[in-house]
């Protein structure tokens, strides 16, 4: 619930005194500032007070203090204090007393009422309801680090693996606090402090860090994971700096890219969905908001976790206003977006602007893993309607790939299987139709472009990359039984 500042009392009448009018009240003294909270109560009232009345003949009353200001709706993670009340007017002054009583003095303007504590939950002022999360995808999105713990042994015996790890880990942290989108073997030994560290150079060859395949955040809930279990400060060092770099990368209008700092030339600049990198990264920082595990205790700073809050919230945001919107209603997004415009766009050549059945299921979880506002809701739904929609969704069929031992070059992934339902990675803009893209013809290889049929994209982009699969099915797990 939003925070709300309370009433403030009306100002007291003046007494009976020399028949002048009434002085001016002093003004109310700003409320304080209601601290943040899980939900915003509402501010207490302010104190109640008859004016008096002047001489024998009853003065006029007090004017009424003002009311405290409304506490501003809380970002989802915790809520702006609600403002002071402005002081209440000056009481008007009594009226002379009969028999030469004098006029009462003016009242006393109201104090302000007291600042509303801060509410949590949601932009667009309204606070919102928070959904079970049990089964929301963006749980697997986000705790991939898990697959990295040692699970042989002891408790102290995986300890030891998880901490040489961990500290090879940090000698391949870059000086901006992000790293590489490396494999877990990368980390079977130290820095050797010549070798590339990424894989990437942006202006003056500085090395680029990166959320894409899980970088970074992977490594900032490994090392969590391992200070939590071991209280070495060195890997809640690392992981600070992680963070840091995670929030110094995200753009004013609250999306992430793919890349920190800057890709020269490259699409990794724009927002980027794709391989659900930025809401893998989302999702770690609600985790840290929340203190959950492995993010607990004292791993991110007071400052981070406020700014943290901020980020999720400019994010919402960002998002909200990406979404495709086609024929007047809303859909889905594509895996990049402009970071100004909103407007999707493409990636590598085959990788062209589009709806996506991918990454659009990562982009409805993280919605529906915050307060539920009326406008992230709607926004949610509208998706998962859309991803339901008969002109969409492809029954009785599923996406198989290619065996890898295989070089069957007819061998076609779209196959009839009777309660299989099948999404495309791709659909156009402006209509509900999924296509494939081969690399272009200037390409080298060369290319046959977009094209509606799988089987004329050359053999090398057919089987080397997933143009669709069942990424309706999970996700609708979750959704039917929340009742969305």
């Amino acid at each position: 619930m939003d925070g709300k500042g309370g009433s403030a009392g009306p100002g007291t009448g003046g007494g009976a005194g020399a028949n002048t009018a009434g002085t001016t009240g002093t003004s109310g003294t700003g409320g304080t500032t209601g601290s943040a909270g899980t939900t915003g109560a509402a501010g207490a009232s302010g104190t109640t007070g008859a004016g008096a009345q002047g001489g024998s003949s009853g003065g006029n009353t007090g004017g009424a203090g003002a009311s405290g200001g409304t506490g501003v709706a809380g970002n989802g993670q915790s809520g702006t204090a609600g403002r002071g009340g402005t002081g209440g007017a000056a009481g008007s002054a009594g009226r002379g007393g009969t028999g030469g009583g004098a006029a009462g003095a003016g009242g006393t303007t109201g104090s302000g009422g007291r600042g509303g504590t801060a509410g949590t939950g949601a932009t667009g002022g309204t606070t919102g309801a928070m959904l079970d999360q049990t089964g929301n995808p963006l749980t697997g999105i986000v705790n991939t680090y898990t697959g990295w713990l040692s699970t042989a042994g002891s408790d102290a015996a995986k300890l030891t693996a998880d901490r040489t790890l961990a500290d090879n880990m940090i000698t391949w942290q870059m000086p901006h606090g992000g790293w590489y989108k490396n494999d877990k073997s990368v980390y079977a030994a130290p820095w050797n402090g010549s070798d590339p560290r990424s894989g990437w150079l942006g202006a003056n060859n500085v090395e680029l860090g990166t959320i894409d395949n899980g970088g970074t955040v992977t490594e900032i809930m490994f090392l969590a994971d391992v200070y939590r279990r071991s209280s070495d400060t060195k890997y809640r060092d690392s992981a600070r700096k992680g963070m840091d770099f995670l929030l110094t990368m995200q753009y004013p209008s609250g999306g992430l890219p793919q890349v920190y700092p800057a890709r020269p030339n490259s699409y990794s600049n724009y927002v980027t969905f794709n391989d659900d990198a930025m809401v893998r990264a989302l999702g770690m920082m609600d985790v840290a908001v929340r203190k959950a595990t492995p993010l607990v205790g004292d791993i991110f700073t007071t400052d981070q976790l406020t700014r943290a809050a901020t980020a999720i919230s400019k994010a919402i945001d960002y998002i909200l206003k990406a979404q495709i919107v086609q024929a007047n209603v809303k859909t889905v997004w594509c895996a990049q977006h402009d970071q100004t415009t909103y407007v999707p766009q493409g990636a590598r050549s085959y990788e062209l602007p589009s709806k996506s059945g991918k990454e659009s299921v990562g982009v409805i979880a993280f919605l529906m893993s915050q307060p539920q506002t009326a406008e992230v809701k709607a926004a949610a739904q509208a998706a998962i309607a859309w991803y339901k929609s008969p002109a969409v969704k492809v029954a009785n069929t599923a996406y198989v790939s290619r065996p890898s031992s295989s070089t069957d070059d007819n061998y076609n992934p779209i196959q009839p299987r009777t309660g299989s339902t099948m999404w495309y990675r791709f659909y156009d803009l402006d209509q509900d139709v999924g296509f494939f893209s081969g690399r272009l013809p200037t390409d080298n290889p060369p290319g046959t472009g977009k094209q509606y049929d799988i089987m004329k994209i050359e053999p090398e982009r057919r089987y080397g990359y997933q143009w669709g699969g069942s990424y309706g099915t999970g996700l609708f797990t979750y959704t039917d039984r929340v009742g969305y």
